[in-house]
């Protein structure tokens, strides 16, 4: 039966080796005595011995460091492939970041030239609405006091201009007393007032007819008259004789009486005219 040694096959070699070396060593005397044998002795079997077991730590070294740098080389492998990997992100977030940046630059400039534009829309909005504050500011006192109720503040605001007020509220003040206006003289009004007529305080009732005209009665039916604007406030006329029909006007747009038709005067020409009757 064959037996296999299972010893490692370094220290097999060592020992073979060693064997071999000693044997020789051993047999080194019976050269020597031989006068007829030339060439030099053989070294001394400890000498070779300890050559061999360094030679034998060597091939240790060599082998244990040759390892070492096989785990330390698939180790750096390993981080390598990080690195390269790393490399590539960084890469693409570069390129990414700059088309970003390019982006925001595209984008910078069209909003630059959008804030131009509107700039210049700004300003031709301002102009016109300076304009138009400037129209209607001297048309103020002939707005009459039904008018003036509905839009007051934004009046007063127009009557004294403020230079930091924003133009947004500039321009809403102006639609809000145009569009008051618009209705006011569009339509037949009755408004309820206290007057001082005869030496005393007397409650009247005033119809008007938009911005053009307006009457007037008391309460009692005996005291009545017209108005018509004018640029520093309405102007006032007293006129009983037109009592009855003013108030049957009245009445009538009040909704107090059935209608009918009723003729009024009209003043023509300046404030202070007399009355047509239409």
């Amino acid at each position: 039966m064959l037996l296999i040694n299972k010893m490692p096959p370094v220290r097999f070699i060592v020992r073979c080796l060693a064997s071999a070396i000693l044997a020789l060593a051993a047999a080194a005397p019976l050269v020597a005595q031989d006068p007829a044998a030339p060439g030099p002795s053989l070294p001394p079997a400890s000498e070779v011995q300890s050559k061999l077991e360094q030679w034998v730590k060597t091939r240790q070294l060599i082998s244990e460091e040759r390892a070492a740098w096989g785990v330390e080389k698939a180790t750096l492998a390993g981080l390598n492939e990080v690195r390269l990997r790393e490399s590539g992100q960084l890469d693409e977030f570069i390129t990414a970041a700059r088309s970003r940046v390019a982006e925001i630059d595209a984008k910078r400039s069209h909003f630059a030239e959008d804030e131009t534009s509107l700039k210049a829309w700004r300003s031709a909005v301002e102009k016109e609405v300076t304009s138009l504050e400037q129209q209607i500011r001297p048309l103020l006192p002939r707005f009459p006091a039904p008018l003036r109720g509905k839009v007051e503040e934004a009046l007063i605001r127009l009557d004294a201009p403020d230079p930091d007020e924003p133009l947004q509220n500039r321009t809403r003040d102006i639609l809000l007393v145009l569009q008051a206006y618009l209705e006011f003289q569009n339509t037949l009004t009755v408004e309820t007032d206290i007057r001082e007529i005869a030496g005393s305080r007397r409650e009247v009732e005033i119809l008007y007819l938009g911005m053009s005209q307006a009457w007037y009665v008391d309460i009692e039916g005996k005291h009545s008259g017209y108005g018509v604007p004018a640029d520093s406030g309405w102007i006032w006329t007293e006129d009983n004789s037109i009592a009855p029909r003013v108030r049957s006007a009245i009445e009538i747009q009040a909704r107090r009486a059935a209608p009918t038709f009723v003729e009024l005067p009209l003043a023509s020409g300046s404030p202070g005219t007399a009355p047509e009757t239409k």
